[in-house]
């Protein structure tokens, strides 16, 4: 095994509701659920691979599923917090986000037994407006976020942000890499982006149904070759091709569904390639 693939990399799934993402919550009109056989298609995988995840989940989402998510925790994955009713954070004020905070922390604690110590910001609206949210996080004894998109794109993302995991120090995230202080304290993992000669997103969503394999693990050997694990993001509805859907805009389609039939190939290829881990997992293999 190289140096490069000795890193181990940050596994994580957003465990939502498919017709709350951003794109298709005002136009979907069947709403059926499929998050039991989503997650089972990922965990069946993760299964093979041995490997575990963190499962960012809704807190409306534990309510309604409480064995998804315990049998999730009881096999070893994390549980962090993805907000309570997946609304983005712009959307909200900082007392607002305090309340989503407090019910999803709750709602998970009732499922698993601990509360959970990450969180990551719905549509990653993480942002210089919305950096309150990182005073709220630190007063709730959160101990990371995973909700920065380190390049601009049409709907998120932080030109010029850091692309390795860093301290916040009374958030300094806004800022380029020379300078981010040591890890240490609360912690940001940003997501991952190859940067040959500019920043190119590699971290999932999209961007994985998109691009092709081999340039997704070009772009993670790269960061593991500078030591920066990569940290990945999927949703369980999008290893599930029943949750298509028509009736909406062809580009909204584009966006939520192209190349869907595909994922599970490529994570499976990425699982066969790299070591992953949860974030508390590289959390603790790093003694952070």
């Amino acid at each position: 095994m190289t140096a490069a693939s000795a890193v181990a990399n940050v596994l994580s799934f957003d465990l939502e509701h498919w017709h709350t993402a951003t794109l298709l919550r005002d136009v979907v009109t069947d709403r059926t659920d499929r998050i039991d056989e989503s997650v089972t298609v990922v965990t069946d995988l993760l299964d093979e691979h041995d490997v575990r995840a963190t499962f960012f989940t809704v807190g409306e989402v534990a309510r309604e599923y409480p064995a998804v998510v315990a049998d999730l925790a009881a096999d070893g994955h994390e549980i962090a917090s993805h907000g309570h009713t997946h609304t983005p954070l712009y959307e909200l004020d900082e007392a607002t986000f305090e309340r989503e905070l407090a019910l999803s922390t709750d709602a998970i604690r009732d499922v698993t037994g601990e509360r959970p110590i990450g969180f990551r910001a719905p549509n990653f609206s993480v942002g210089p407006r919305t950096r309150w949210a990182f005073d709220a996080l630190d007063a709730a004894a959160f101990r990371y976020d995973s909700s920065l998109f380190p390049v601009r794109t049409p709907m998120y993302g932080v030109s010029g942000a850091p692309i390795r995991p860093y301290a916040l120090r009374q958030v300094r995230p806004f800022v380029g890499d020379g300078d981010v202080e040591e890890v240490d304290s609360f912690l940001e993992f940003p997501l991952a982006v190859f940067n040959p000669s500019f920043r190119l997103p590699i971290a999932g969503g999209f961007y994985a149904r998109m691009l092709p394999v081999g340039v997704l693990k070009r772009g993670i050997r790269s960061l593991n070759r500078r030591g920066i694990p990569a940290t990945l993001y999927f949703h369980p509805w999008e290893f599930n091709p029943a949750v298509v859907t028509n009736g909406i805009a062809p580009h909204k389609r584009f966006v939520s569904f192209h190349g869907i039939e595909r994922l599970e190939g490529k994570l499976d290829a990425l699982l066969d390639s790299f070591v992953f881990d949860s974030v508390q997992g590289v959390i603790d293999r790093h003694g952070w």
